[in-house]
């Protein structure tokens, strides 16, 4: 009876080592391996992995993500206050899940500690440097250096940006008319000077041109001088005329016989 009570107390034992030493990673995360507090280098691959039944894992994500700033403020260049909700599309590098884990938290509270505020930081620096008018027009350059003075700040958390995404900066709603009609009037301004400038083309081609026909006449005219003059005009005649006399000359029938009739 005992020999049978130990034998399932050793199954039973070996059961709960076998579960317990073995973990399965999820896709798109890392795991992070903890012995007795202490944060192992090398982070688990995605699978199943057996492990030190006194371990810890904690699977840690390195997905693609995003975090908001919500109402995010800035200055412009030219003292305007203008607003704008960020979103930022992150990830973390998986060969350093465990330094991240060990030196930073998990992922909740990067995102809250770190991400968030540096987004509201880079809104600040990065708007201060462009006017409102520069903000609406140069849309993309704004996000790219929103971008670039992001990775600068959360380089050291082992984080990849990959972008943001900046739909219409607001701002104060008599500012933000004024900024359509100068943009509207410049772009009116620019479809005029087009305008005039095709016109000025076609005007010059007119002239040039016309100074074709000229010359082309003065050559016909100078070609006729060359070949006799009154009498190469009579010549030309003469080749196109089409045998009918005429029967008046300024009004007066003039006394051919008609030889056709009988």
């Amino acid at each position: 009876m005992k020999s049978l009570v130990a034998a399932g107390l050793a199954v039973f034992v070996a059961l709960v080592l076998f579960v317990t030493s073995v973990h399965v990673v999820p896709a798109g995360h890392r795991g992070v391996v903890k012995m007795f507090g202490d944060v192992q280098d090398e982070p688990l691959q995605e699978g199943i992995h057996f492990l030190n039944p006194l371990a810890r894992v904690v699977d840690f994500n390195v997905r693609f993500q995003s975090a908001t700033a919500s109402k995010a403020e800035g200055g412009t260049a030219d003292l305007q206050e203008v607003f704008e909700d960020i979103t930022v599309n992150y990830g973390y590098d998986p060969a350093h899940a465990p330094y991240v884990y060990n030196n930073f938290g998990d992922d909740e509270d990067i995102e809250a500690k770190f991400i968030v505020p540096a987004l509201y930081e880079s809104f600040k620096a990065v708007t201060s440097g462009y006017t409102a008018e520069q903000l609406v027009t140069q849309r993309s350059a704004v996000s790219l250096s929103i971008v670039k003075t992001l990775q600068a700040k959360l380089s050291k958390y082992r984080i990849i940006v990959s972008d943001i995404n900046v739909q219409n900066f607001h701002f104060d709603p008599q500012f933000a008319e004024a900024v359509r009609r100068k943009v509207v009037a410049g772009q009116n301004r620019l479809t005029a000077e087009q305008a005039l400038e095709t016109a000025r083309i076609a005007t010059e081609q007119k002239v040039v041109e016309a100074e074709g026909n000229a010359k082309a006449i003065a050559i016909q005219a100078a070609a006729v001088e060359n070949q006799g003059g009154d009498k190469f005009i009579a010549l030309e005649a003469i080749k196109k005329w089409n045998g009918v006399l005429p029967t008046q000359v300024s009004g007066t029938p003039i006394p051919f016989i008609n030889l056709t009739q009988k």
